[in-house]
């Protein structure tokens, strides 16, 4: 997929990654110059009604649940004839995956100490999920980031990422998507 350069306010950076649906880029929103992730949705994806759906329910899911070891979503929106975009906080940090192949290559393995303080943290991230009766459903090291947070023991904070294959309870979606506001911004109605 060939990278947007501009997504209404947030110019688009750099590529962080792609899955089987989306590509994130880093993007600074203008003029304000706050650094942000923009999920894309791939374009054979975007004329899809049900996959923009299921795109936004990923800020719906995590929204719900407001955890500090949740990734933040802040904004969504589908440009008109254009990309479909969730935009979340920039995450300064590693995948967990990354970090277990970095320690890997070197011979050692993660400290005792730091999985335990993960798992707790991911735990009480699902924990407040399920509590929303929002499941998760792709929880792997690579949905998984680890960011400095000097405010948590070991000063590590684990950040569980993409619920876009997530299973949202009964009486938590916020009705259908409507696409005809002037903005291009999708809309819930009830």
């Amino acid at each position: 997929m060939r990278a947007p350069q501009q997504l209404g306010p947030y110019r688009i950076v750099r590529p962080l990654g792609q899955g089987g649906m989306g590509a994130v880029y880093e993007a600074v929103q203008e003029p304000i110059g706050r650094r942000v992730a923009v999920k894309v949705l791939l374009p054979q994806h975007a004329q899809d009604r049900d996959a923009v759906h299921r795109f936004f329910n990923e800020a719906r899911a995590v929204n719900l649940i407001e955890h500090p070891s949740i990734v933040q979503i802040s904004d969504y929106a589908q440009v008109p004839d254009g990309p479909v975009y969730l935009v979340m906080e920039y995450l300064r940090g590693q995948t967990l995956s990354a970090r277990i192949e970095g320690l890997h290559k070197q011979g050692k393995r993660l400290p005792m100490r730091e999985v335990v303080q993960l798992a707790a943290q991911l735990a009480d991230a699902l924990a407040a999920a399920h509590a929303k009766s929002v499941i998760h459903r792709d929880l792997k090291p690579s949905n998984v980031m680890i960011v400095p947070d000097p405010a948590v023991p070991g000063g590590a904070r684990a950040k569980l990422l993409d619920f876009g294959i997530a299973e949202i309870g009964h009486g938590f979606l916020v009705g259908k998507l409507d696409f005809s506001s002037r903005s291009g911004k999708c809309v819930g109605n009830s």
